[in-house]
């Protein structure tokens, strides 16, 4: 049986504490991100052999961004139809009907690559910023031969209003904006192929379309202002999501410096805490390139941990809905023996829950670090930890403080983390 002393408890509720206290919000590439990884950087030093921050560049306001661009692009495009019957003559009804299905075609591509995929597709439209991941080694003496990776990450979100103002009103607004998206795409193509035909008659779907329009202007209003602008938008401590996996990384580098024979023969454990995250996992998707060759030679296997603050909701996020991404049925197997041995229970689940309701909502939750990894054929898979009622209480929102942490959540992710290296130490 793996004990956590107290010490190691409270250091993991302590330095998060500090890290909030200190830098405050760390929206993606603030002057507070920066701050917080040089505290992680930090604190690594005192137990790995080797520590560095890794900068990158990335373009952080893209990946909620997109929601605004979007928004105006769907309101174009009805607007687009309704200025039809100004003019019927001189292909005009062609032009207009071509433009209106074009700018929901566009609004379409956007959203498909930025959120459904986590491409960074119109980016470059955005200013870009630096950021940075923090990495600690604990080398192996033998002959290197395996590379196994804990990780979260140390940036916060961008206060989500809907959240914050709606609750459950929020996946409604979402699902009503993006299913009004979707149909008026296939409506508009329909009418293009229509008009191509000689058979569009306006006034038939005249009606309709300003059902619909009428119907989702509400939702638009909303999803346009899903987050504010610039610095207003910097409000969430992001003690769960996601500094909660922060100590744990933190953590299991003290342990290992106390509990050197648990560490396995060949193999480098990395502790890594990612920036940018909350941008569309941007930190993970640099560092795995930037490490690719080596990462695919020494067959690394990546445990990421997001959103730890429930100890009786401990799952492995084994497929995530949103970017349709299937992680490491080895890595997932390993993390079910270490938590059977540390006699912790767990679920196994795309989300931590068997529900509809949480598989539905699943959808739009986004993705997790392990996607990088996974995307990328290395194996990898996620921890979290989270109740979905009390998540619509505090996620990516300024309740996200280290209250909203159960005590012995921490404790039991670590505890598994701590039975995955000695697993490892066997084989």
């Amino acid at each position: 049986m793996i004990e956590i002393s107290s010490e190691d408890s409270k250091y993991m509720y302590e330095i998060i504490q500090r890290i909030i206290e200190e830098c405050g919000p760390r929206m993606p590439c603030s002057p507070q991100e920066a701050q917080s990884a040089e505290i992680i950087k930090g604190e690594l030093e005192y137990v790995c052999n080797k520590t560095v921050i890794e900068p990158f560049s990335c373009n952080p306001r893209a990946f909620l961004g997109y929601i605004k661009v979007n928004i105006i692009l769907v309101l174009m495009s009805f607007l687009t139809f309704f200025l039809i019957p100004l003019n019927l003559i001189n292909y005009w009804s062609y032009v207009m009907t071509f433009l209106s299905f074009c700018l929901n075609a566009i609004a379409f591509l956007i959203i498909w690559n930025e959120f459904f995929n986590y491409r960074e597709f119109i980016d470059p439209l955005f200013k870009s910023r630096k950021s940075q991941n923090v990495i600690g080694k604990i080398s192996s003496e033998e002959e290197l031969k395996k590379i196994l990776i804990f990780s979260g990450h140390h940036d916060s979100a961008l206060q989500f209003n809907l959240l914050t103002h709606l609750k459950i009103g929020y996946p409604i607004i979402i699902f009503l904006g993006l299913g009004i998206m979707f149909l008026w795409l296939i409506v508009s193509t329909v009418i293009l192929l229509l008009t191509l035909m000689g058979l569009f008659f306006y006034e038939i779907f005249f009606i309709f379309v300003l059902s619909l329009f009428l119907i989702g202007t509400p939702a638009f209003i909303g999803l346009f202002f899903f987050v504010s602008f610039g610095k207003k938008a910097n409000k969430v401590p992001g003690a769960v999501d996601n500094l909660s996996a922060v100590a744990i990384v933190l953590a299991i580098g003290k342990y290992l410096k106390n509990h050197k024979e648990i560490i396995p023969k060949n193999t480098e454990i990395r502790l890594v805490s990612f920036g940018c995250e909350e941008a569309g996992l941007r930190g993970a998707y640099r560092y795995v390139k930037e490490h690719y060759d080596e990462l695919i030679k020494y067959d690394a296997e990546c445990v990421n941990m997001d959103g730890i603050h429930s100890k009786d909701n401990i799952s492995i996020v084994d497929f995530e809905p949103t970017t349709r991404t299937k992680h490491s049925d080895v890595v997932v197997q390993k993390i079910i023996n270490a938590a059977k041995n540390s006699e912790i229970k767990l679920q196994s689940s795309m989300l931590g829950g068997s529900s509809k309701l949480e598989k539905l909502f699943g959808q739009i939750t986004g993705g997790t670090d392990a996607t990088a990894f996974s995307k990328a054929k290395i194996k990898a898979a996620n921890i979290s930890a989270m109740d979905l009622k009390q998540m619509l209480g505090f996620y990516h929102q300024p309740t996200d403080t280290v209250d909203k942490i159960e005590k012995g959540s921490l404790e039991n992710v670590l505890k598994i983390c701590i039975s995955y290296i000695i697993g490892e130490s066997r084989e």
